[in-house]
């Protein structure tokens, strides 16, 4: 085995109360790295469609990158992989903080749980001691209380990955927690640790990660920090605008935030999102980032920083990732909350619960402001536009599974056709997972609008083009240094550590400066394309996203890893490596039953006109949307009719064993 790489997992069987370490094949790690590729190989092979999510035959895979627990700069992130309850495609998340590393140092690559528990259990990793312990003093305690309550029984130098009482009560979305703030977020792997009856899995590791070639790797990990280091956008430190919030307080400038459910663009004016920085920047103080001290990126993303409300009605908050935008989008934007305070006790209880922050309640909102719904179906709770306690008592019942949180427990899809009256057209799903509120496809470029509809778990482009963002706009960063677009055009395609075909591809040849405006469709398949590789890449190695979106590439990521791991691959390699994971992600889902028609967005956006702003009496154009997905298919080999990646393809890419079972699985009339 070569000595850069552990090359062991951690296989839990529930039902029997079995841990063993298994030896992964050589063949496999060299193909699909570690991490997203790891977790989706394994639940291909192992979960088919005749899986139901919930019973003893799905799998939960948890899986570290090569580069995990290095010094490499901004690794540490570890992917959660299984057959999703909410969606019954394929649910997976990505989280990150110390949990990750602690397992590489303990000497495992990835836990692969099977089988259900007919009592409440933990997993007990202790370097290379393992053992299962029942878990019935911490059943019914949420995620903060689980992970005070190992550290008290086992020691502070652990990570813990928890549920709470949203997985515990099969909350189809809910997902679990490590060390209080970093969650998996649509997962949905809370909800099928709570069927097996798995409460957490405690880690604490104190090995050391093999490198094949420390000289070489203390090279590159140098290489990459400087380039990280050396973007522009760091000069600018976004931590003194509270991270990426800065984003919601754009779009409201821009009247193109999803509010009110997507119904408009417009915020209260007296919503603490018109008074960043100061507004939020009172409540915060930095601590520790996400994993040691390996990362550069800290202090300008603002991931080190911690809000502490200290006065008023949420005194005594205290809350790590306030530094991401997704509290604006989804409780200041969707809800209609104005105080960030109380956006972040939202996010909080979404925490200590154990469930994403995308919920059905700004659909049950609008639900009941149409009057579809009423005081008698909610318990007598008033969903009023900005009312902060009713949301936050509506994520309790959620969680508990009381009253009518027990309907939107099922997701807003299912609830819709509980509910009936008219409620069927509301839920604003892509694959039945909720659309996240950073992208309306009205208002938004045509890359994430593209990206949305391609990621393969449905709802959002995390998987996809929400590393792109910089790519296809000039970015807030570049115009308040004073840059025109032709500057930052000029600097930008430069400095992609991207291939030249592929630059040519997205930007043209020479790069057209029209490429940055928001009606234009050219190049715009190409870079979905390049950024689900991308993705797919730093994704499987543990890096995080924030990192590898501004500066990290190919090249980086093939030096990275085969210093550290003693494996010899290029950018080229690499890059195709990308490709195979994330075509193996998409023969999940086909074999799952979605094809073309799945890739689309919800009628309201192709028929209600935007009602504010530059871009009023806008709605989204269906042909034009069709034309990128029909460039978008070709681009990848797949078939334009269906979507389906074709064997001809997925042989490229090693995958004929694929190719092979998928034309058992589809229909006759599917093409391949």
């Amino acid at each position: 085995m070569t000595i850069g790489y552990i090359g062991k997992i951690l296989d839990v069987n529930l039902s029997v109360k079995q841990v063993v370490p298994v030896r992964l094949e050589q063949g496999v790690v060299r193909d699909f790295l570690g991490g997203t590729g790891l977790g989706i190989k394994i639940l291909y092979d192992e979960v088919g469609p005749d899986v139901d999510p919930l019973s003893l035959n799905n799998v939960v895979v948890i899986a570290t990158g090569p580069l995990s627990g290095t010094t490499a700069p901004a690794n540490g992130r570890t992917d959660a992989i299984t057959k999703s309850p909410l969606t019954g495609i394929l649910g997976r998340g990505n989280f990150g903080g110390w949990w990750g590393p602690r397992l590489k140092l303990a000497g495992f690559e990835a836990v692969v749980v099977r089988g259900k528990s007919d009592s409440p259990v933990y997993l007990w990793i202790n370097d290379d001691v393992v053992e299962l312990r029942s878990a019935e003093h911490l059943w019914g305690k949420d995620n903060w209380e689980t992970t005070d309550a190992l550290k008290k029984e086992l020691g502070n130098d652990i990570s813990v990955l928890s549920i709470g009482q949203a997985g515990e009560n099969l909350v189809k979305f809910a997902c679990p927690v490590a060390d209080y703030y970093h969650a998996p977020g649509r997962s949905h792997v809370g909800c099928v640790m709570g069927a097996k009856k798995l409460k957490a899995i405690a880690v604490r590791g104190t090995g050391e990660v093999p490198i094949a070639n420390p000289e070489r790797f203390e090279e590159a990990v140098k290489d990459a920090t400087d380039r990280l280091v050396s973007y522009p956008m760091g000069e600018f430190e976004l931590r003194l605008t509270t991270g990426s919030n800065y984003l919601v307080r754009d779009a409201a400038k821009a009247e193109t935030l999803p509010a009110k459910n997507f119904q408009t663009g417009v915020l209260p004016p007296d919503s603490d999102t018109w008074g960043l920085p100061e507004s939020a920047q009172k409540h915060l103080k930095v601590e520790r980032g996400c994993y040691g001290y390996h990362c550069p990126y800290a202090r300008y993303y603002g991931c080190d920083l911690i809000a502490e409300v200290k006065e008023g009605p949420y005194a005594g908050l205290k809350l790590g990732g306030v530094c991401f935008s997704q509290p604006g989008w989804e409780w200041g934007a969707k809800c209609g909350i104005k105080s960030f305070p109380a956006m972040w006790k939202c996010r909080e209880l979404c925490q200590r619960y154990g469930m994403d922050q995308t919920t059905p309640i700004p659909f049950a909102m609008e639900l009941y402001d149409k009057g579809i719904i009423t005081k008698a179906d909610t318990d007598g709770l008033e969903l009023n536009w900005g009312d902060e306690q009713a949301v936050q008592e509506m994520i309790g019942r959620i969680a508990r599974r009381e009253g009518f949180g027990d309907v939107l427990a099922e997701g807003s899809v299912r609830a819709a056709q509980k509910i009936g009256k008219g409620a069927e057209k509301y839920p604003l799903t892509i694959k039945g997972m909720e659309v996240l509120g950073v992208v309306d496809p009205r208002t938004a470029t045509w890359a994430m609008n593209l990206g949305h509809l391609t990621g393969l778990r449905g709802g959002d482009d995390l998987d996809t083009t929400h590393i792109g963002g910089s790519y296809e706009k000039i970015p807030t960063w570049a115009t308040e240094a004073g840059w025109s677009e032709e500057k930052y055009l000029r600097w930008l395609v430069p400095w992609l550590d991207m291939p030249n075909g592929v630059k040519e591809q997205i930007f043209g040849s020479p790069p057209k400066i029209d490429y940055l405006h928001h009606d234009n469709l050219e190049g715009k398949a190409a870079l979905v394309k390049w950024c689900g590789d991308s993705t797919a890449i730093f994704n499987s190695l543990g890096l995080c996203m924030m990192a590898s979106t501004s500066a990290l590439g190919p090249t980086y990521f093939a030096e990275l890893y085969s210093a550290c791991t003693g494996w010899e691959l290029t950018a080229s390699e690499i890059l195709k490596t990308g490709e195979r994971i994330f075509n193996l992600m998409k023969a999940y889902i086909v074999r799952e039953g979605l094809t073309r028609k799945d890739d689309d967005w919800p009628e309201r956006f192709y028929q209600e006109p935007w009602p504010t702003g530059p871009l009023k009496g806008r709605v989204a154009s269906r042909e034009k949307i069709y034309r990128l997905l029909d460039e978008y298919y070709e681009l990848r080999g797949w078939d334009k009719e269906t979507g389906i990646p074709t064997k001809r393809r997925l042989v490229e890419l090693k995958l004929a064993h694929v190719a092979n079972e998928l034309a058992t699985w589809l229909p006759s009339t599917m093409k391949m």
